[in-house]
């Protein structure tokens, strides 16, 4: 059931991301919020339920945006799998440190799309005009990151019997 629910919030993501977010003039470079869910999903779900939602996200995305097939998938893929390394590591219950990843994210998310666009030459803005965009997106997040870091370890710590956080099942 809880399956479900999350396939129900990644597709309002991917409306509020394909449809909406792009027509709004302040917020037409706002990072891609599916990175806030990738970043939960890794960080607080078991790899059983992590892996079909992340192929499910990222293949969703690869079809709707209208750019290279794969490139959603591969920064959804990589994303992942550095936050479970880092969550392996360190305790990633602290609201900045969720932050960061979300930043993290941005940052790797863009690396991949600018790497895809010079491949494919299809690169038509400038070197300034990305590094706005790219400071526009890491705003975002540090602006926008903190309620939605709160607000994925209260929706975990709901989750969890007694109101208490498991650890990821591997």
């Amino acid at each position: 059931m809880r399956f479900f629910w999350y396939i129900g919030v990644s597709l309002a993501l991917v409306i509020c991301r394909t449809t909406l977010l792009p027509y709004m003039p302040a917020m037409a470079n706002f990072f891609d919020p599916l990175l806030c869910l990738v970043v939960y999903l890794a960080v607080f779900r078991p790899l059983s339920e992590s892996i079909p939602l992340l192929a499910f996200l990222g293949i969703l995305m690869d079809t709707l945006s209208g750019g290279p097939f794969g490139l959603y998938l591969t920064s959804y893929v990589w994303l992942f799998i550095g936050v479970r390394l880092a969550a392996a590591f360190i305790r990633v219950e602290s609201a900045i440190l969720l932050v960061l990843m979300m930043a993290g994210g941005v940052v790797l998310q863009n690396v991949v799309f600018l790497a895809a666009a010079s491949a494919f030459h299809l690169t038509r803005i400038g070197p300034g005009d990305m590094l706005r965009v790219f400071t526009e997106q890491v705003g975002w997040v540090f602006l926008a990151g903190p309620p939605l870091a709160v607000l994925m370890r209260s929706v975990e710590r709901g989750a969890a019997p007694g109101g208490r956080r498991q650890a990821p099942a591997e």
